[in-house]
């Protein structure tokens, strides 16, 4: 009998497994921001955003980092995922980061953390510019204009403001503001008494409601 007994706690043992180690929730992964959004994105337009590999009923918000605006929140389901939030962007195109609030570390399976994505609302566009002068002496007090377009593709981007850092040597002598005309032209004056030295240009398309702002340094003009 005794025996008997011995041979069956040695069976219960080793039927029963060793105590396992503890795994992150999802196991050896960690959280992720996807855009379910895949056509352009417009300025005020609506982005369809999932947070996935996030432990069930944990709260998510979303927001966009440094320029307020709309916000969105969601629950992880048991899936562990959220439903599909829907978040408007800025009014304004530009370059803008997506992101959530510091999910913790027992929502996350590891560390804390805040995830991130940058997001480029609205079109691209193209400067092209260029710096010439009425004279290159500068005895003749000549007036120097900086000049060029604007295009998206093949559009051009008409009517649109434009700022014109003219700078001496890499310094900075004025700033100009004007726009381009109904062809996505622009010729602005940037000054007369500017005096010798070698000059460039800084063009800037400024964001607006279509189009990303975008900017292009001319070549040197050097004026004697």
């Amino acid at each position: 009998m005794k025996k008997s007994l011995i041979a069956l706690t040695a069976a219960i043992a080793l039927a029963t497994p060793a105590a396992m180690p503890a795994f992150a929730y999802p196991a050896g992964s960690a959280p992720t921001l996807g855009l379910s959004t895949v056509s352009r994105i417009v300025p005020g337009g609506n982005v369809s955003v999932i947070v996935s590999r996030v432990k069930k009923n944990c709260s998510v918000t979303l927001s966009w980092s440094g320029v307020g605006g709309d916000t969105a929140t969601g629950v992880v389901r048991a899936t562990g995922k959220t439903s599909v939030l829907s978040i408007a962007t800025p009014t304004n195109a530009g370059v803008y980061t997506l992101t959530t609030n510091t999910i913790s570390s027992s929502c996350s399976g590891g560390d804390a953390v805040a995830l991130t994505k940058s997001i480029t609302v609205g079109k691209l566009a193209s400067v092209v510019g260029k710096l010439a002068t009425s004279s290159a002496y500068v005895s003749k007090n000549p007036t120097v204009t900086a000049s060029g377009t604007i295009k998206s593709g093949s559009v051009s981007v008409a009517n649109a403001d434009i700022t014109v850092v003219l700078k001496k040597n890499g310094s900075t002598v004025r700033t100009v503001h004007g726009s381009t005309n109904g062809s996505g032209a622009y010729s602005l004056s940037v000054g007369a008494d500017t005096g010798a030295g070698a000059y460039t240009a800084v063009v800037t398309l400024d964001a607006n409601t279509v189009y990303v702002g975008s900017s292009v340094t001319t070549a040197a003009l050097n004026l004697r």
